[in-house]
């Protein structure tokens, strides 16, 4: 597992962000009120699934009997969660956040969702809030993140049965870590970060050729390979800030694990990384 320690600059950030509700809150405030979501299964052989979250704190984890279930703890009347479904289709929403500038502690929005394995393609939106997504052994077809300033860890502990076409991932000033992103199963991934504090571990289970693009505005990227794994990072940009923490061959600016020219066709892993300010460290071990 990685350990990232974010700039402090970038903790006083999310701080701020998360406490300025005490300073900046229209919203009327209430009893804690809860909706229980238990979705079934439908007839479709592949689900898309929306989960659209402003601020608070979002836990995502298999273990659904059917396409989804989960509880939503809220106390702000106009924040009432929507849940829109169809044959094909499966949409939870928070309700408008007019009159917020931030989350204080007086605030209760947390959303505790458990997904079945059912194939879908899953969507998921927030803006400044705590995420923790397990997506371990769910059959994903696509997978899309956006966010704003968080702290988010999203792990793949086992690997995904299906083949993912599509892993998007979009975030500001965050503190994120990726862990055991080779059992995600992607064909293609894109990583795209502002200013923040950034971990991409690549452990589990590579079963195809993958191609990774990662650019960051500024802050620090962490990207771990095994040394079993056959990988190629392509660093672009005029930044100088590189360490490197194992066997790595260099050749200008491409570094490549032990594995590469080793490991059978169709299993190499393909970095590209652009980013101009801050630093980089790369892993093998």
């Amino acid at each position: 597992m990685l350990t990232m320690r974010p700039p402090r600059l970038l903790i006083a950030i999310v701080i701020v962000g998360l406490a300025a509700c005490s300073a900046g809150c229209t919203v009327e405030m209430g009893v804690t009120q809860e909706l229980v979501v238990d979705e079934p299964l439908g007839a479709a052989a592949v689900t898309e699934v929306e989960i659209d979250m402003g601020m608070g704190n979002l836990t995502i984890a298999p273990g659904a009997v059917g396409l989804a279930s989960g509880t939503i703890l809220y106390n702000v009347e106009s924040w009432e969660p929507t849940v829109t479904r169809t044959d094909k289709k499966l949409v939870i929403k928070q309700g408008s956040q007019k009159g917020v500038s931030g989350l204080g502690s007086e605030i209760v929005n947390k959303w505790d969702m458990e997904l079945g394995r059912a194939p879908m393609r899953l969507k998921i939106s927030a803006g400044a809030y705590e995420g923790s997504f397990d997506l371990s052994g769910l059959t994903l077809q696509d997978l899309s993140i956006r966010d704003g300033a968080s702290r988010t860890q999203v792990r793949f502990s086992s690997p995904n049965p299906g083949q993912m076409t599509d892993f998007t991932y979009k975030t500001g000033a965050s503190t994120v870590s990726l862990i055991g992103l080779a059992n995600a199963n992607f064909k293609s991934m894109t990583f795209d970060g502002g200013a923040g504090s950034y971990s991409l571990d690549f452990s589990g289970q590579l079963r195809a050729d993958a191609g990774v693009r990662v650019k960051a505005a500024a802050g620090s990227v962490r990207i771990a390979v095994p040394k079993e794994t056959a990988a190629q990072v392509t660093i672009d940009g005029t930044l100088n800030d590189i360490d490197v923490e194992g066997a790595w061959t260099i050749i200008n600016r491409t570094y490549s694990t032990p594995a590469v020219g080793t490991q059978n066709r169709g299993k190499k892993l393909t970095v590209k990384v652009e980013i101009d300010v801050g630093s980089i460290t790369l892993v093998t071990n």
